[in-house]
């Protein structure tokens, strides 16, 4: 077998680790509670999300840019002071 057919790096050794914690996490009930309501809680919300957008697209598109915008000045704030 070529050495190149072998799977390294940080890649998979971050799944498992990901895969691992995953487990771990979802074996306590009061997690998976919480996840389940969190999934619940984004299933509404872009629901709402999308029923905005498909009722006034151009409204929409309007408020999520001021947003974006709200966002950005935040972040290169947050940049000058570490900077």
């Amino acid at each position: 077998m070529h050495m190149s057919n072998k799977k390294s790096g940080v890649f998979p050794l971050l799944v498992g680790a990901v895969a691992g914690a995953a487990a771990v996490f979802f074996s306590d009930k009061k997690n998976q509670e919480k996840a389940k309501k969190a999934v619940e809680q984004g299933k509404a919300k872009l629901k709402k999300i999308s029923a905005d957008a498909k009722k006034n697209p151009e409204a929409f598109a309007k408020k999520v840019g001021k947003q974006v915008g709200v966002q950005a000045k935040k972040l290169v704030a947050k940049a000058k002071k570490l900077s």
